[in-house]
């Protein structure tokens, strides 16, 4: 087993997804932040906006439960006192609903005293309005824009992959994540997630597993956020903690007693991801 000596790459790298877990706990934008993580999704070649009208029905937290529970992406869009551009905001996120099979376009009125606790969840109190967020088909916040910088196909990137969405939701859950990283034929595969399974049931946060193909096209582009582009003989592991960091990184049969430590660890950082931690705010180690 072979341990990377990674924590300075790491920290640039992985700060991705510390990013997006800065976003799902504390998406308050003092600035605002664009830097969504991309992702490859299937686009369907046509679609007809007017058949993608946003639900309005007083209750966005429970159309957004309902999407969860089939499995679908939502469009937030969120109006409040002030908002400027509305009919562009929804044109743009109906864009986005066209070109994205399973998903749905929701609005939301922050300033509804019945959406309260959403707007809390969400933490989407002082975000700029109109304000499009992107919720992932397992019901996690993955990232937004502003409608001045949004575009449908930004929007669309902002979707996770179906592998990153598993991360995320892992994240979002307070777990770490053993990320493997393997290909048909790697002899080492069996052993490195019996280890990780091993490891994830004395871990008291017990760490969640997401296994990844290299050639899976799907999440090429997530794993290149991650560093991962190609892989020679040996699996990858890559441990994410419960704040969002990379901690490590081993090439081949990692110890089960490495693995619980990396899940363990917490990364120091002086630095952020470019517009994580945004004004006035803590986090990404500060």
């Amino acid at each position: 087993m072979k341990k990377s000596k990674t924590n300075a790459l790491l920290s640039g790298k992985l700060s991705l997804i510390a990013l997006v877990f800065f976003m799902l706990s504390n998406i308050s934008f003092g600035s605002v932040r664009n830097n969504i993580n991309p992702a490859d999704k299937k686009i369907s070649n046509e679609f007809n906006i007017s058949l993608f009208n946003p639900i309005v029905t007083g209750n966005p937290s429970l159309d957004i439960d309902k999407a969860k529970k089939e499995g679908k992406a939502v469009f937030l869009v969120i109006t409040g006192t002030g908002a400027a551009g509305l009919d562009k905001a929804i044109t743009m996120a109906k864009e986005a609903n066209g070109k994205v099979s399973k998903s749905v376009l929701i609005q939301i009125n922050r300033d509804d005293k019945g959406n309260n606790s959403l707007v809390t969840k969400l933490g989407i109190a002082n975000v700029p309005v109109p304000f499009i967020m992107v919720i992932s088909h397992k019901g996690v916040a993955a990232g937004g824009y502003p409608s001045t910088q949004a575009t449908s196909d930004l929007l669309v990137k902002a979707v996770p992959s179906p592998k990153q969405d598993e991360v995320l939701f892992a994240i979002s859950e307070k777990k770490p994540v053993y990320i493997v990283v393997s290909k048909k034929g790697l002899t080492d595969k069996t052993t490195v997630l019996a280890n990780c399974k091993s490891a994830s049931t004395k871990v008291t946060s017990k760490p969640a597993i997401v296994e990844f193909d290299i050639n899976d096209s799907k999440e090429s582009a997530f794993l290149k956020q991650i560093g991962i582009t190609s892989i020679t003989d040996k699996t990858i592991t890559l441990v994410v903690n419960t704040a969002g960091q990379l901690t490590d990184k081993y090439e081949g049969i990692a110890l089960e007693s490495a693995l619980m430590g990396s899940a363990n660890k917490v990364i120091k950082s002086s630095g952020c991801a470019p517009g994580a931690c945004g004004s006035g705010k803590k986090g990404c180690g500060k």
